[in-house]
């Protein structure tokens, strides 16, 4: 079997479907759901995946903090980027209209060929745009269906299906995202700080991304172990700072963080 059939097969094994309850306090997280659903009632949920804030609330299935956006990477093909690139009004049915009813949706064009089948030249040379291309094209080749069900006081369920970028592609994005945060937006890097802790102390989901990033394309896997070691286990102290800085932070010493760092490195080393 050739490298590709092996990286493709194992993936396709270690994805992560099924239904997802997110149980909403405050009702920010069902105005996203809904912004989705009117998204999915208008697009190919084949022609994007759903990453960001929204996508890991997805998989850890928790509503752990607030965002404001929905996220997602689309292949080309179309017009879908102008599709998906829109805001989504959610008033409700008597069209009451207020600004919370408006969702922005981003949508980062991933280009239409798999991670898999890019070749070095079409790649940058720099390592964290590099990772960049590679991470968002990933997330979109291996994501898979999960169905979305809000829940929020007495209002019905929301519920949604669409593709989702697995556990292992938002670690990658998040780490590659994070460092990059302009000053300006501190919150921005310690919401992916928060969701990196969350996604690699997670005990169910710590193999499938160990195992996923094992297995992921150019490189990519080895570049996200060094990032996890850098940024957790060699300067733990550093990023805890920086995720107590997220409003949803949580209590974490750098102790902790840096056992998360060093927990996923004997893993991933394991897998290599």
């Amino acid at each position: 079997m050739d490298e590709r059939s092996s990286t493709i097969g194992l993936l396709r094994d270690i994805r992560v479907s099924g239904d997802v309850r997110l149980f909403d306090q405050n009702g920010e997280t069902r105005r996203l759901v809904l912004a989705l659903e009117k998204l999915v009632g208008s697009v190919s949920t084949e022609r994007f995946a759903l990453i960001g804030g929204l996508a890991v609330m997805a998989r850890l299935g928790q509503a752990h903090r607030v965002t404001q956006d929905i996220d997602t990477a689309v292949g080309q093909g179309g017009p879908i980027p102008s599709e998906v690139g829109v805001v989504v009004d959610t008033a409700d049915p008597a069209g009451k209209m207020s600004p919370d009813s408006r969702v922005k949706v981003d949508a980062i064009d991933v280009g239409a060929t798999p991670a898999i089948d890019l070749s070095p030249e079409e790649l940058p040379d720099e390592e964290f745009p590099r990772a960049f291309v590679l991470s968002h094209r990933w997330a979109f080749d291996m994501a898979s269906d999960v169905t979305l069900r809000c829940i929020h006081r007495h209002d019905p369920d929301t519920i949604v299906a669409c593709r989702v970028a697995t556990p292992s592609a938002l670690v990658a994005m998040k780490l590659q995202s994070a460092p990059r945060r302009p000053p300006a937006r501190v919150d921005k890097a310690a919401n992916d700080y928060l969701d990196l802790s969350l996604l690699l102390s997670h005990v169910g989901l710590l193999p499938q991304i160990v195992a996923g990033l094992a297995e992921a394309p150019h490189g990519l896997g080895a570049w996200c172990a060094e990032r996890v070691r850098a940024d957790f286990a060699d300067n733990a102290a550093r990023t805890t700072s920086r995720i107590h800085q997220s409003p949803a932070s949580r209590p974490v010493t750098p102790d902790e963080l840096s056992q998360i760092g060093r927990r996923f490195l004997e893993m991933f080393d394991r897998h290599a």
